[in-house]
């Protein structure tokens, strides 16, 4: 019994070590100090792209007082309900400002975090980002993805693909727009 019970302790030491953001200091940084400016509203203002990033993930609501996310965030198994999805005004008005919605593939890379995997972003700045794939508003027009229609990023390990076809997830959707 007493065996039983420090193998299941072990194992789940492991699997929370296994499943811990791992970050290779020595690479060049992804992002320069400074970029990323969190505006204390649930938003997050990169300087660089002058894109405007929710904090949260789609679904989760932004709180305040601790300036974290709350909720769980919302997965969409198809494209064409992600799209749908960031029609909704009550969804995509973050910090009283309207018109946030997908980023295309180009500006959703912006923000990955090369150095890091598990999720591959900065944590700092995007605290509940998962080790899932997120919605771009891309189209997959060359089927590089053959279960979606739209492109995604997957901050596993910061691929454009799904590299594991038996374990297809419902991306998230991470949401944008240009700063002004």
């Amino acid at each position: 019994m007493k065996l039983k019970l420090c193998l299941g302790a072990i194992a789940t030491l492991l699997s929370v070590n296994a499943i811990a953001q791992t970050c290779v200091t020595t690479q060049t940084a992804s992002h320069q100090d400074g970029q990323f400016i969190d505006r204390k509203d649930g938003t997050l203002l990169d300087v660089t792209t002058n894109l405007l990033w929710s904090k949260c993930n789609l679904g989760e609501t932004y709180n305040a007082s601790t300036d974290t996310c709350d909720g769980t965030a919302l997965k969409y198994q198809n494209w064409s309900d992600a799209l749908v999805a960031t029609q909704d005004s009550t969804l995509t008005t973050i910090a009283g400002q309207p018109g946030f919605r997908l980023p295309n593939i180009k500006e959703l890379s912006s923000i990955v975090d090369y150095r890091c995997t598990r999720p591959a972003i900065n944590l700092t700045f995007f605290p509940t980002t998962t080790n899932e794939p997120y919605w771009t508003n891309t189209p997959d027009a060359h089927s590089i993805n053959s279960h979606y229609e739209g492109l995604i990023i997957d901050f596993d390990e910061a691929l454009e693909v799904i590299t594991d076809p038996d374990n297809v997830p419902s991306p998230l959707v991470r949401l944008v727009k240009e700063f002004n």
